[in-house]
């Protein structure tokens, strides 16, 4: 399933978490790593630091999922409609 919504939404995603992760580079503030963490929500609960990542890559994966399923249903009711 290739959708080429989905990939922009899912690459943005990996994007904003890119730039967040580098962000606290260059700020060295107390509270600067926290949007690469709140990106990584709800899995940061559930997998161990070290797996942090693999987080990212779940939310990557599950946003390239409902925005394909987004994107097919609305050009199934499109061809519908048309009908």
């Amino acid at each position: 399933m290739w959708s080429r919504s989905a990939a922009i939404g899912a690459g943005l995603y990996l994007l904003a978490f890119l730039c967040a992760a580098i962000y606290p580079s260059f700020d060295h503030r107390t509270f600067s790593g926290l949007a690469a963490v709140l990106l990584g929500l709800p899995w940061v609960d559930y997998f161990p630091s070290t797996l942090f990542l693999l987080a990212i890559l779940l939310n990557a994966v599950i946003i390239y999922v409902v925005l394909a399923i987004i994107s097919r249903t609305l050009t199934l009711i499109g061809q519908r409609m048309k009908k």
